[in-house]
């Protein structure tokens, strides 16, 4: 665990590296804000890995190969540097996309395609770094590369044929060239090897990349290259396998060694190649405003450190993110795969979820609302890929959370091609939280809304069930007996704040009528949170409209589907049943009023998926107009449509937008509503006309 007094400087540590990748101050604290709050709730898979024996051609029977395992076990401020790297990426394509913007250009892109590169090479091991730095941001041979390998590991049956170092240099070019689309070409160098169109000036590029593999080298490990040695025939011991317990420690060491830009230049030198500096081969970006000078980014890398304002709000978030999670959760659980929602669990019918992945997934996320309605993290599994056929790799792991919730995770891969399967199981540990989710989910069985599997078997569960009812009872009986004063403290300081005149008895009454609805004076209280917002509009909806619902409302609202936490009617198909003065109010909502909307996508499930989530970052990252989870909670609906075109132009989409207000109808676009193209730019170009609509609408 991370120390008290360590934890500010690690804070500070990846507010820097934030920094430097966004150039942006308050992007960089919402970064490392999210990324230690994830880093909080990761689950315990490091540590519990399934390893399995690597590949390699045997050089020498002397090799301890059968020790060994090709993927490390990340520390804590390890994980949270790869957590930086993901929590950023979103603020890098918005920047991207902003083709126009000064606030984008050719060194912001020589820094993304490094972070990338090292994002998706550190995940695995020595190996890809090696191969990914050598290969693809230097023009060091196949062969060479071997060598390079061969000085890190110092092991010769780790060294694979020069066939395997092409198919694995080929991987790593589809991941870049997925992330990076039409700002990257890709041309042919010799022998039509396929490679990265290069800058015609890689000199200008020198210091920059330099600086940016000085803040990518893994945190607090050293350099231990020696120099004026031959690192093959000599060996460097430092680097050679010395037992399971220190082999994570060893291949940070040896990631650091092809990392960092002196240490990688003293190992070219002892292995006397040409200087890394004369092999530079940074891509030539489209769309990019030229840098100036040489490329020096000291801007960013002398960014003052966080104020002590800045540092206690982000402890403040991540404290209440704890108490959140102390507090008690919503019946619902969202299960999210790389920012995209993939699986529900509905704990008032089943306990766990099953979905598939595929080999590029990277972060698990397991969320839920607290009863305030504000979103909380439950729970993350970073995803690690394996050699020799660069799957998923297998994991076993979870975590106890503060409020007693155990959330499991089990990572399978299957037959088919690179791809795996996730299990995640929900189980609380607390004994009474326990029966009570017990008695929901038997609640449910009686009524024949889940599945009767748990009445398999009654012998086992007859007996459960009765423990379970008196535990209940014990701990209802106990909290009487604890909180009875209290209570009636409680209902004097009530019925004094709401002003009534008497004994004790008539001032607990008649606050409680006022809580039903029936006299206009009824107290409010206030919300924890700026999410809580939404229910004090409710309030102030129903008010305007009748004092206190009728009978028929009441019955109405009893039987919502709004009463299920986490899933809500759509606003733009009020049902004919909800109460009059509601409807009424929500049917006055105008484009000028949205602050709030849900995104609904629908249509091809890949490309409706990406939309959705590029809508949902750009509008975040704007901050104007809010995307919630909750459909309730918006203004108005923005519902997309997505088709993909034809086969010549699959990459290209098209795409249908309107957004609804709770009567159904339709606000903006006022005509149209067709965009056609890339995913990124169609995304880019509705939330542009978005805004400016709702603009125009509040300037009139």
């Amino acid at each position: 665990m991370i120390s008290p007094q360590s934890k500010d400087g690690l804070l500070n540590k990846a507010f820097h590296l934030a920094c430097f990748i966004l150039g942006d101050r308050d992007a960089a604290l919402r970064v490392v804000t999210g990324a230690w709050a994830k880093l909080e709730v990761a689950s315990a898979a490091q540590y519990k890995r399934l390893y399995y024996r690597p590949t390699g051609r045997l050089w020498s029977r002397r090799s301890q190969s059968n020790h060994f395992r090709n993927n490390i076990s990340f520390n804590e401020p390890h994980l949270l540097q790869r957590l930086i790297y993901i929590e950023s990426e979103p603020y890098e394509i918005a920047q991207e996309q902003e083709k126009a913007s000064p606030a984008i250009g050719e060194e912001d892109l020589v820094i993304h395609f490094i972070k990338h590169l090292t994002k998706k090479t550190v995940k695995r091991n020595s190996f890809y770094v090696t191969l990914g730095l050598s290969r693809l941001l230097y023009s060091y041979s196949t062969a060479e590369t071997m060598d390079i390998y061969n000085a890190v590991i110092q092991d010769p049956a780790r060294v694979k044929d020069d066939y395997y170092y092409r198919s694995r240099k080929g991987v790593l070019m589809q991941e870049l060239k997925q992330r990076f689309g039409d700002l990257i070409n890709v041309g042919h160098g010799p022998r039509g090897e396929e490679r990265f169109e290069a800058d015609d000036n890689q000199s200008r590029f020198v210091e920059l990349v330099r600086e940016c593999l000085s803040f990518f080298t893994p945190w607090h490990t050293r350099c231990l290259v020696p120099a004026g040695i031959d690192p093959i025939t000599d060996g460097i011991p430092s680097f050679s396998y010395q037992g399971h317990n220190e082999e994570d420690k060893i291949e940070m060491n040896r990631i650091h060694a092809v990392l960092h830009p002196d240490c990688f230049q003293r190992l070219t030198a002892d292995l006397r190649f040409d200087a890394p500096d004369t092999r530079l081969e940074i891509p030539r970006f489209f769309f990019a405003n030229d840098m100036n000078g040489n490329g020096s980014n000291s801007g960013r890398r002398n960014q003052p450190k966080m104020s002590e304002q800045e540092l206690m709000s982000i402890k403040g978030e991540l404290d209440r993110n704890a108490e959140r999670r102390k507090a008690g959760l919503a019946g619902l659980l969202r299960i999210m795969v790389d920012g995209v929602e993939r699986a529900r669990i509905d704990l008032n019918k089943t306990r766990n979820a099953h979905l598939g992945l595929d080999e590029h997934a990277e972060l698990i996320e397991v969320r839920s609302h607290d009863h305030s309605g504000e979103e909380v993290l439950l729970a993350t599994h970073l995803l690690d890929q394996e050699e020799p056929d660069n799957r998923v790799q297998p994991a076993e792991a979870s975590i106890i959370l503060e409020g007693g919730q155990k959330i499991s995770i089990q990572v399978s891969p299957t037959s088919r091609e690179n791809s795996a399967v996730v299990d995640i199981t929900y189980r609380e540990t607390d004994p009474f939280r326990a029966a009570s989710l017990f008695l929901h989910q038997l609640a449910q069985s009686f009524g024949g809304g889940a599945s009767r599997s748990i009445w398999r078997d009654r012998r086992v569960f007859v007996p459960v069930l009765a423990v379970f009812l008196l535990a209940v009872s014990f701990g209802v009986m106990l909290k009487y007996v604890r909180k009875g004063n209290g209570h009636a403290t409680e209902q004097v300081v009530t019925s004094q704040q709401s002003g009534q005149i008497g004994d004790e008895k008539t001032g607990a009454t008649k606050a409680a009528s006022n809580d039903r609805g029936t006299s206009p004076s009824a107290e409010t209280k206030a919300p924890k949170s700026s999410s809580a917002a939404p229910s004090q509009g409710l309030e102030a909806r129903q008010k305007t409209g009748r004092v206190g619902p009728s009978p028929k409302a009441e019955s109405v609202a009893r039987n919502s589907p709004q009463e299920e936490p986490g899933i809500a009617t759509v606003p733009g198909a009020v049902a004919q049943s909800e109460p009059r003065s509601i409807a009424a109010a929500r049917a006055a909502t105008q484009l000028s009023a949205v602050r709030k909307v849900y995104i609904e996508a629908t249509g091809d499930a890949t490309l409706s998926q990406s939309v959705r989530q590029m809508l949902s970052e750009r509008l975040r990252i704007g901050n104007r107009i809010i995307p919630v989870q909750i459909r309730d909670d918006a203004d108005a609906l923005l519902k997309i449509t997505v088709a993909r075109k034809a086969r010549a132009e699959l990459d290209k989409a098209n795409i249908l937008v309107e957004l609804i207000n709770a009567r159904g109808d339709v606000i903006w676009p006022a005509s149209g509503g067709k965009y056609e193209g890339y995913p990124a730019d169609v995304s880019a170009d509705i939330v542009r006309d978005l805004l400016t609509a709702i603009g125009k609408s509040r300037r009139q």
